[in-house]
């Protein structure tokens, strides 16, 4: 049995134009789909564990203040910075992977972006203050706009043709579930800190958005260029 180190990439356009379009996938394509479907799903668990800390990180990172309403007041303030932070770092990372996307290669570039998100999710844990959490949060924008860009276009390009919008909107779809895996890691956090298990959960819940480095492990040993990039930067 040969190990996905012996398959060459198979052309996106060399796929029988008949039958259901998903007899048309190789191992090695949905090899492919797996892992950007799974680095979408982190992109968005990543997302939504940030919306679900930020309160709680707010509260413990902002100086203390005696008057309680404009202690909250800062709270949702400064949170807002922060996701408007996020967000530059997301649509900044966009652009600048995307790019380099084109010049090192899909699969380099998928790994630099989880790498980069994954880290500074982790890192974001560690944070002391406002302005940190914020730096982190930025660096973790980059990454996750930047693997968003870059796994539609691996996609795209190592598809057969036929199959390329079923497999893209199966990719969207697939994304969802790090919405919802976000959700249970709230709730099971939740709940450990109700009983006393854990202090800071929303600190664990960072640690937690490390875990997709792992995937930058596979990517480099397994994942190839596509046909047509090769083609293209030769």
């Amino acid at each position: 049995m040969h190990g996905f180190d012996d398959v060459a990439p198979p052309s996106a356009d060399t796929a029988p134009a008949t039958g259901p379009w998903y007899k048309e996938l190789t191992r090695y394509h949905w090899f492919v789909m797996v892992v950007a479907a799974l680095g979408w799903l982190f992109d968005c668990l990543d997302q939504q564990l940030f919306v679900l800390a930020r309160p709680a990180a707010m509260k413990d990172l902002l100086p203390k203040i005696d008057d309680a309403a404009q202690f909250a007041e800062q709270v949702k303030v400064y949170g807002n910075y922060a996701t408007s932070i996020f967000l530059v770092g997301w649509a900044s990372g966009g652009l600048v992977f995307g790019v380099l996307g084109d010049r090192i290669g899909r699969a380099k570039t998928m790994m630099i972006t989880i790498l980069m998100y994954s880290i500074c999710t982790g890192l974001s844990a560690l944070s002391q203050g406002f302005w940190d959490f914020a730096f982190y949060r930025f660096l973790t924008g980059l990454g996750v706009g930047g693997e968003f860009a870059v796994g539609v276009a691996l996609v795209a390009e190592v598809m057969p043709h036929r199959a390329r919008p079923y497999t893209l909107a199966l990719l969207q779809a697939l994304s969802a579930m790090g919405n919802i895996s976000a959700a249970l890691i709230n709730m099971g956090f939740g709940i450990a800190e109700e009983v006393g298990y854990v202090k800071s959960p929303w600190r664990w819940m960072f640690v937690i958005g490390a875990v997709p480095a792992l995937l930058a492990l596979v990517i480099r040993r397994r994942l190839k260029e596509p046909e047509r990039w090769q083609q293209l930067s030769d």
